[in-house]
């Protein structure tokens, strides 16, 4: 059996101490901040906003840029440049990834039904902001420099299709092997999609030419991965109350998120209470005690299955388990806590 390592947190303890100003080292903190590369899919769902929200929320992160990958990617772009203007962040870097179908094949060829990507309603909130701009730099390129200039030093963080990481591995096989570690919201080990079976994970499936090669990188060895699957992400939900509660705070982050919820909200697809997917994702590299995992081997089958040997190399990390109230609490705490602004 694989190693199995479980913390659950005292919450009335931790909730008793004030949280340091958003954006801002800690107060007589010696530990540095952990660098990050985040590498989204931002305007399809609405958990990349929240992720990306929490990101520049907590002062225990450095985001060292922003990279878009999948579909409308310079459309996404504009999402993510708004937010990080509206909360005076803008000198974070955002790189544009190409533009794809909606889905790709193993062999790279689009899935004929998915063809044409949709113009999100998401997309709105971006549309005309023209404050700055993206990086002319292709997010591949992007990814493999910064990586390459600062070894073992930065966390890349993935919560789309890897689009972005497929060809940045195109340029540098070796490129994932200059992270500190790649933190990825991917796969589905022991259960689905409401709670059902496990299955096919959107991440993997939407671009499955990039998924084979990110696991051919993985299993050629020398890269610290750890996957956040379904298991841990999907049952973690945004509640109406807490919503409304992020929603009359009033900062530009949290308008920006009420915003982007909004726009997201489809009540003929019943799209009304958030699955936090890729705030999970965020919320391993703050909060690991929240977390119960496993270590193993991690592959990716020809259907776009992701399967786990425990105790195989080789080795990455699997959360399994999560105290999902506990990180509810924690991310609206940061949310509300923070005083981001131009």
């Amino acid at each position: 059996m694989g190693k199995r390592t479980r913390w659950w947190p005292v919450l009335s303890a931790l909730l008793a101490v004030s949280l340091p100003v958003a954006g801002q080292p800690e107060a007589g903190g010696a530990g540095e901040r952990e660098k990050v590369l985040f590498d989204c899919d931002i305007g399809s769902d609405i958990d990349d906003a929240y992720a990306m929200a929490l990101l520049l929320a907590s002062p225990e992160i450095e985001l060292v840029g922003v990279t878009v990958g999948h579909a409308r990617t310079a459309d996404r772009a504009f999402l993510a440049l708004r937010m990080l203007w509206e909360t005076g962040l803008d000198h974070i870097p955002v790189h544009v990834g190409r533009e794809t179908p909606l889905v790709t094949l193993r062999d790279g060829t689009p899935h004929e039904q998915f063809s044409e990507a949709p113009y999100n309603r998401q997309f709105h909130w971006g549309r005309g902001f023209d404050e700055v701009q993206p990086r002319a730099q292709p997010a591949a390129e992007f990814i493999v420099e910064t990586l390459a200039a600062h070894p073992g030093e930065i966390t890349l963080l993935t919560v789309g299709p890897v689009t972005n990481i497929g060809d940045a591995l195109e340029i540098d096989p070796n490129v994932l092997k200059n992270a500190k570690r790649v933190v990825s919201m991917y796969g589905s080990i022991r259960s689905g999609y409401d709670g059902g079976d496990a299955q096919r994970e959107w991440n993997v499936l939407a671009d499955a030419a990039s998924s084979k090669r990110f696991d051919a990188a993985v299993q050629a060895g020398g890269t610290n991965v750890v996957y956040i699957p379904l298991d841990v992400t999907d049952h973690v939900r945004l509640d109406a109350d807490r919503r409304l509660h992020l929603h009359m705070r009033g900062t530009p982050l949290t308008d920006a998120v009420t915003s982007l919820y909004s726009l997201w909200r489809n009540e003929e697809r019943n799209q009304t209470t958030p699955r936090l997917f890729d705030a999970v994702a965020v919320g391993y590299i703050l909060w690991p005690d929240l977390f119960g995992v496993e270590h193993g081997r991690v592959t990716v089958d020809e259907r776009s299955m992701t399967l786990f040997e425990p105790g195989a190399e080789p080795t990455s990390t699997v959360a399994l388990e999560i105290d999902a109230a506990g990180f509810i609490e924690r991310m609206v705490l940061r949310f509300l806590e923070q005083n981001l602004r131009r």
